[in-house]
């Protein structure tokens, strides 16, 4: 899959930073977060969040050693990808579900994109407390209709005092010194409900900040009220979240490979497919389908993604549909559903021979899709 790239002006100077679809652009997040920190007289810094490349850069081209933690593959390739085109040192970069391998207390800045929930920012939070040592700055910045607000009340519970330094465009940076005392690593929270899906009685293991973490979100009971599978067909369940369409496309026959960019997304649907009785199915973390092979599928279905925070943006969704056209066989299958206010049908068009409404209500549509 190929780098998106754009040119952005860092204090200092330009960088050229890499993006695949889905990874925040840098903005205004970036500004407040800047005028915030200043200037980093750190030789070691801790970065995390969604959107965080160009903090990463800006750190690194500083001089401090960068260590970087995210869930989201994409971020982490998109990092790699523009420290090699700036000739910056790469990151000790750790993409995974947890912080195995990081080591507590080695940071004296840490730089925090609060993502959005305030489970995900709580603990966001206590990840950057058991980075830095004794004495150690964390700089965080979040949208104001994102939290960023009751966020800087965690932070002064966690540090003992936060505040609001820089606001710019909707967003809000602040401080927190580290104090004495011991900060552990967070815990991942891991939840299990029972459910009904496609009528059948059904387990839901999700970890902290995956989608629909404790429910059949609707768009997807809406994909699987319309998609069709025939026994023994391969399917690709593209971006599986917590891996509910991709079970049922299992129920229904289907031999099922799963995907997503979030390993705990990959993480829950792998436990989610355990609970109910189907192990070793392969669930991959990856961005799109970039890693399986052209003209390998019969069917692919795909509820994709078109929010970041609450903006609107359709490069997941065209990218998706462009994945499932190379992946799919002559003859093959799309089962896409979107709200009903969106219109997809010029990419699908684009991409498929034969598109047909198959299935919708008030508030979603199933598309087919004919390669």
């Amino acid at each position: 899959m190929e780098f998106l790239w754009t040119t952005y002006t860092l204090p200092g100077g330009p960088v050229d930073i890499a993006r695949l679809p889905g990874v925040p652009e840098p903005g205004a997040g970036h500004t407040a977060l800047f005028a915030a920190a200043q200037h980093i007289s750190a030789t070691r810094a801790f970065v995390a969040g969604p959107g965080a490349t160009a903090t990463a850069l800006w750190t690194a081209r500083a001089g401090a050693d960068v260590t970087f933690w995210t869930e989201n593959i994409a971020e982490g390739q998109a990092l790699a990808a523009s420290c090699a085109r700036n000739r910056l040192p790469a990151p000790h970069s750790f993409i995974q579900v947890g912080f195995a391998g990081l080591t507590a207390g080695t940071c004296e800045t840490a730089f925090v994109h609060l993502p959005r929930g305030r489970e995900v920012q709580e603990e966001m939070l206590r990840l950057a407390a058991a980075m830095l040592i004794p004495g150690g700055w964390l700089v965080f910045v979040g949208a104001t209709h994102e939290g960023v607000k009751s966020a800087r009340q965690q932070a002064a519970a966690i540090f003992g005092q936060a505040g609001i330094v820089a606001r710019k465009g909707g967003y809000h940076a602040g401080l927190a010194q580290r104090p004495a005392g011991d900060f552990p690593f967070p815990e991942i929270h891991r939840t299990e409900r029972h459910i009904i899906v496609d009528g059948l009685p059904t387990r839901l293991v999700s970890y902290t900040g995956t989608f629909a973490a404790e429910r059949l979100d609707d768009g997807a009971a809406a994909l699987i009220a319309g998609m069709q599978i025939a026994p023994g067909a391969h399917v690709l369940d593209l971006g599986c979240g917590t891996g509910l369409v991709g079970l049922a496309a299992l129920r229904r026959g289907g031999r099922v490979v799963l995907t997503d960019v979030s390993a705990r997304a990959v993480a829950s649907a792998r436990e989610t497919l355990a609970a109910n009785g189907y192990v070793d199915v392969p669930v991959i973390h990856t961005c799109g389908a970039a890693t399986l092979e052209t003209g390998s599928f019969d069917t692919v279905i795909t509820n994709p993604p078109f929010h970041q925070g609450r903006d609107i943006h359709f490069e997941t969704a065209q990218m998706f549909i462009c994945e499932a056209a190379r992946v799919l066989r002559a003859g093959g299958t799309l089962y896409l559903v979107a709200n009903a206010f969106l219109d997809y049908t010029p990419w699908l068009k684009a991409h498929f021979s034969g598109i047909q409404l198959v299935w919708e209500d008030r508030r979603f549509r199933v598309w087919e899709g004919q390669k």
